[in-house]
Parts: structure tokens; sequence; C-alpha cells
């Protein structure tokens, strides 16, 4: 009887299909990590609508945390390709 011998579980590699942003800034006005709507170009599938959350801003661009296909991203993108959402009430 062959005895099952344990190894450590693989990961995939990093995603190649990486979201185009653009230059960040160092300082950035304090925020409420509201939730958005972020419109952004990703290297393989092209321009994607996603629901995201604002971690910082500035008066021209915002850094948001994103999800996509199974991948979380950080990303600076321009002001308006950014907007607010309304998340269902709890109940």
């Amino acid at each position: 009887m062959t005895q099952y011998q344990w190894s450590p579980p693989t990961h995939p590699d990093p995603p190649e299909d990486q979201p185009a942003g653009i230059d960040g800034v160092e300082w950035s006005q304090a925020v409420d990590h509201a939730p958005v709507w972020v419109r952004v170009e990703f290297s393989r599938t092209g321009w994607q609508r996603l629901p995201g959350f604002v971690e910082a801003a500035t008066d021209d661009r915002v850094y948001v945390q994103l999800v996509h296909m199974g991948f979380a991203h950080r990303v600076w993108l321009p002001r308006e390709r950014v907007t607010g959402r309304q998340l269902k009430p709890r109940r």
C-alpha cells in the first residue's frame, strides 16, 4: 500500500491581466473608503467596469482597491473614471 506524502500547496503564478493605472502621489487626502464603480483597462481583457473601494484620493486622481478574476489590485486612476455606488442596506 502506498502511503500519502504531504507536500505544500502550489499557488498559481501572478495574473497576466494587469490594470493600467496612472502615476500616484506621495500625499493624499483622508478618505472614508467609499464604495465606487471603477472603469479600468486591463492588459488582456480590455476595459472593465468593476466595483471597488477608495483607499486614497487627491483633487485629480483616486487610489482604488478592486478585484478582477479573483485577484486583488490597487491602482491610481483619474477621478473621471471613478463614480460612487450604493451598497444595499443590511437586514
